[in-house]
């Protein structure tokens, strides 16, 4: 998804929240605000607008006294969810299609989000989204290659959101035929995205059959970007890939593949009519049948 004009005040807000996150004086929080308007008067129009943020937060991580300013609130968000996880579980295990609830509700965790959307209600939305079904729904395409496939690569997005991945990830492993199931996280810290510490610190990546990859945070290290011919060489070698969350899906809405799919809850106006579903709704997207982006 290419940068809109009405990204450019959710970049300012979103370095503003993270200063505060980072406890900045403010003075510094100026500079960080002055220095992303620099940049973003500068911009290639034609970029991914998940690049124009890893630079945005950069930014912000450049100037603060600390590694990652939304740690305190990747554990809060964690210890949240992981209240309603023993609820919500028995409900999944005890209704008709397990998975596709699973699913939906790793969904709906989606909307636990420092980002573009601050203010939730966990429990609501979690219930919300194990009653109501997807706005765009490509469970059947989903479901027709899952059943045949032996990898499976998954797009991790935000903390908090990963503890019902987990719930997910455990059903694609227990009810199809997988063999390999490679989780890609961030390689550092980017909003209140997961990175490979916070799997470590969950024990996740310790499922049997799951193992890790890992993509750039905008710091320039030895991952490769999101929209990366590397990642591109990603979506060819699986036979199945879940994209989740909404920053997953603005950096490779781009691929048109039959075997991509995107879990997400949307959360802005541009993503409402760039996947033609409205603000606040879940969608599963096949790539492949996503609407044609002026």
């Amino acid at each position: 998804m290419e940068i809109k004009l009405g990204c450019l005040p959710c970049y300012v807000n979103q370095a503003m929240e993270a200063t505060r996150y980072a406890r900045m004086g403010e003075d510094d929080r100026w500079e960080v605000v002055q220095r992303v308007c620099k940049e973003l008067s500068n911009i290639d129009r034609s970029q991914p607008s998940a690049r124009v943020g890893q630079k945005v937060h950069k930014i912000v991580r450049d100037k603060a006294k600390t590694f990652d300013p939304y740690r305190d609130q990747k554990v809060k968000s964690n210890e949240s969810a992981r209240k309603y996880l023993d609820e919500f579980r028995k409900k999944v295990l005890n209704s008709e299609d397990p998975l596709e609830r699973a699913a939906r509700l790793a969904t709906a965790g989606n909307a636990v989000d420092f980002g573009p959307k601050r203010d939730f209600d966990i429990e609501k939305e979690l219930e919300r989204g194990y009653r109501e079904g997807f706005a765009i729904n490509h469970w059947q395409d989903f479901l027709s290659l899952l059943r045949k496939a032996k990898e499976l690569l998954y797009f991790v997005d935000n903390s908090g959101e990963i503890i019902y991945d987990t719930l997910f990830v455990e059903l694609l492993l227990e009810r199809s035929e997988l063999e390999r199931l490679d989780l890609v996280v961030k390689d550092g810290p980017f909003l209140n995205d997961v990175t490979e510490g916070d799997l470590k610190d969950l024990k996740i990546s310790e499922l049997d059959g799951v193992d890790v990859k890992s993509v750039d945070n905008g710091d320039g290290g030895s991952s490769p970007t999101l929209w990366s011919s590397e990642v591109e060489s990603w979506l060819n070698e699986y036979e199945l890939v879940v994209s989740k969350g909404q920053a997953n899906y603005e950096g490779l809405s781009g691929y048109k593949k039959g075997n991509l799919f995107f879990f997400l809850t949307v959360k802005c106006d541009l993503v409402a009519v760039d996947t033609g579903a409205e603000e606040g709704s879940k969608v599963l997207i096949n790539s492949a049948k996503a609407l044609n982006r002026a």
